[in-house]
């Protein structure tokens, strides 16, 4: 089985949601650094390389919210 970064669409918009609560920059760095250890651990237990694909997507579109 491929991975896909678009099965990935739901935990992709959750961390934008969260992001979008956060008030402070500071506050969405933090949100990024939990999201990437959840990932790491079970039940997804993702390479690295997988993970830093989902964060980008997320930073890529949490730039085009901030316009």
């Amino acid at each position: 089985m491929t991975w896909k970064l678009d099965d990935w669409e739901a935990t992709i918009e959750k961390i934008l949601a969260e992001m979008n609560q956060a008030a402070q920059r500071g506050g969405k760095r933090r949100i990024l650094d939990d999201w990437r250890s959840r990932l790491e651990k079970e039940p997804t237990l993702l390479q690295p390389y997988q993970i830093d694909m989902i964060v980008r997507e997320v930073q890529r579109r949490s730039k085009g919210d901030d316009k």
